[in-house]
């Protein structure tokens, strides 16, 4: 087989390392980091069952904190989508800022892909229209508690790994974060 550069061909990195398409498909899939932002109230009744379906989905917790997340942070995770709405924006911020907030890197293969399909939309009730078990269908109230903030792509999540674990993490397969560029 051809050598090619496949970080450049899926747009993971800037760095290019010429390796085999065999030799990248014989390692199977690329163990990722992700952050899951348990909003407040939601990680407060639920935590016991929200860390089992972790577990289940063979996630590995690699980074945990109890936060009170600072308006301009809450401001940050927002889509762009929800920035447009004046009335919108100011919920999301109150309730992001009104309580603690538990915040989890998680690791796995394709950890950012698996988490975003676990939760489900952001509508809880489209979320329950879908899938019953989507965990926003299980667990959010209402397009702002909606329980769960996962990192949307796996740039984002190396934005959100560095914003709340600047002092690193627990697992030798997250150092790459280092050398990430957001």
């Amino acid at each position: 087989l051809k050598s090619i550069c496949f970080s450049c061909l899926v747009g993971e990195s800037q760095r290019c390392h010429a390796e085999s398409l065999f030799t990248y498909l014989q390692t199977g899939a690329q163990i990722l980091c992700t952050v899951l932002l348990i909003k407040p109230g939601a990680w407060s009744h639920s935590l016991a069952r929200i860390l089992k379906k972790i577990d289940l989905e063979k996630f590995i917790v690699v980074g945990m904190k109890h936060i009170n997340l600072e308006p301009d942070i809450a401001l940050g995770l927002l889509s762009s989508e929800v920035k447009q709405d004046p009335a919108g924006l100011e919920a999301h911020c109150t309730y992001l800022t009104s309580g603690t907030a538990l915040v989890l890197c998680l690791q796995r293969p394709n950890a950012v892909k698996k988490l975003i399909d676990l939760l489900g939309p952001e509508d809880p009730k489209l979320a329950q229209a879908l899938d019953p078990f989507l965990w926003r269908a299980q667990y959010g109230i209402s397009t702002v508690q909606n329980g769960f903030y996962g990192s949307k792509s796996y740039q984002i999540a190396v934005r959100d790994m560095k914003l709340f674990f600047p002092e690193g993490l627990c697992c030798a397969e997250c150092q790459t974060l280092e050398e990430e560029e957001v």
